[in-house]
C-alpha cells in the first residue's frame, strides 16, 4: 500500500511555511519613517516650550507690576523692595527658567510720556500735572530650543515689559 509519503519518491519535499516578505518591508517603511515624524514632533513641542515662556514672561511682569503697585516699598523706599514684591519674583523665577530682573532697576516709576521719575513719584495718589503716575517692569527670559531643527534659527530672548498705573 502506498502512502501519499512515498507517492512520489523523486518530488522535493515541501518547504516549511515562509513568512510574508511584506511584513518586512512595512519594518523598513516604519523606520524611514518614524525618523521625520519625531523630528516634526519634537519641533511642536519645542515651539509649545517657546510659546510657554513667551505668555510667561509677559504674565510675571504684569503681575510683578501689580504687586509693585500695590506693595511698593519697604522701609528702604526702594521701589519693588517689599516682601511681596520679593515672594512674586521669587515665584515667577520658578515658573519661568532663567528669569532675569533687577527689582533695583527693572521697576521704576514713570510718567504718561514713559519718563523715568524718582521712586517717590509714585506713592499712591501722586501725580504729574494732574496725571497719575505708572510704575514699569522690564525682565527677560533667554530661550534655547533643544530640537536641532528649531535650534538652526538660533536662540531667543523673551524681553516684556507692563505698565501698571499706581492707584
Amino acid at each position: 500500500m502506498m502512502t501519499s509519503r512515498n507517492r512520489h519518491p523523486h518530488a522535493v519535499p515541501e518547504a516549511p511555511p515562509r513568512r510574508d516578505r511584506r511584513s518586512g518591508q512595512a519594518l523598513v517603511e516604519f523606520a524611514v519613517a518614524i525618523i521625520p515624524f519625531l523630528i516634526l514632533l519634537m519641533a511642536v513641542v519645542d515651539l509649545g516650550r517657546g510659546i510657554y515662556m513667551l505668555n510667561g514672561t509677559s504674565e510675571a511682569a504684569r503681575d510683578i507690576a501689580r504687586v509693585t503697585s500695590v506693595h511698593q516699598w519697604d522701609s528702604s523706599k526702594d521701589l519693588g523692595s517689599s516682601p511681596e514684591v520679593a515672594a512674586v519674583i521669587t515665584t515667577q523665577r520658578r515658573l519661568i527658567p532663567n528669569l532675569t530682573i533687577n527689582p533695583s532697576v527693572d521697576i521704576v516709576c514713570v510718567d504718561y510720556l514713559d519718563q523715568v521719575l524718582a521712586d517717590i513719584a509714585c506713592q499712591s495718589g501722586a501725580t504729574t500735572a494732574g496725571i497719575p503716575n505708572y510704575i514699569r517692569v522690564h525682565l527677560t527670559a533667554p530661550f534655547v530650543p533643544m530640537t536641532p531643527l528649531v535650534s538652526a534659527f538660533g536662540s531667543h530672548t523673551f524681553d516684556s515689559t507692563s505698565r501698571i498705573q499706581v492707584p
